[in-house]
């Protein structure tokens, strides 16, 4: 699509400059599209991806309503017990893991960069009468929390955005016997991006994967050390 509509590639690079690099990057890497219907479909998957974003970040309400492949409590207590716990959901969007966490943990903080996201979870807690979840605004990258702080960092599809340094961050404020627990869905048959790196021996995660309706999830999870 980069190579069929140069224009975008300007107005990328013109609204956020650093972006250059990283374009650059995939356009080295990927061939160009010999099939003029695989163009088509990238940007159809594209409008699409830009139309899941606008309702993301504008009507969290919406979003958050939509079922789509959704998560369990067993899926995190089946890697760690939450009672007596403190718990981040990173990158929490509109708050699933937090609010799945908070009845059993002692206190549970979602670290979320998106203000109308941060609003939607405090007013959501607010209304279901929580008293355990704090929101606060960060990165995965910049988590606003001291080292060794943390029993179980969660993530729910926000990895990926700059992973090494995520990753880093992330054992920085786990305790030693800590746990982190990355949750991936995909709607589509396709591997994790993400996986060779996860399991490496410089990261070392477990991982388990299933075949649900309407897509795939994948769990990442380890005990930091």
């Amino acid at each position: 699509m980069l190579r069929k509509y140069p224009m975008i590639l300007h107005f990328l690079v013109l609204k956020y400059p650093p972006i250059a690099s990283f374009i650059n990057t995939i356009l080295t890497d990927y061939k160009p599209a010999v099939n003029e219907d695989t163009v088509k479909e990238s940007c159809q998957d594209l409008l699409w991806e830009i139309a899941d974003l606008i309702v993301y970040n504008k009507y969290p309400e919406v979003y958050d309503e939509q079922s789509g492949i959704t998560w369990d409590i067993y899926e995190l207590s089946s890697v760690t017990s939450l009672p007596g716990k403190t718990v981040v959901d990173a990158g929490a969007g509109t708050g699933r893991l937090a609010f799945l966490a908070a009845p059993f943990a002692e206190t549970v903080f979602a670290v979320e960069p998106v203000a109308s996201l941060r609003r939607f979870i405090r007013e959501k807690a607010t209304r279901e009468n929580v008293k355990n979840l704090f929101v606060m605004d960060g990165f995965l990258d910049s988590i606003p929390l001291p080292d060794n702080s943390v029993d179980v960092l969660m993530t729910s599809n926000a990895i990926g955005w700059n992973l090494e340094d995520e990753l880093k961050e992330i054992e920085r404020v786990l305790k030693p016997d800590a746990h982190a627990i990355h949750l991936l869905r995909s709607y589509v048959q396709a591997e994790n991006p993400f996986h060779d790196l996860l399991t490496s021996p410089a990261w070392k995660y477990d991982y388990s994967r299933s075949d649900v309706d309407g897509g795939l999830k994948f769990k990442y999870f380890k005990t930091v050390q």
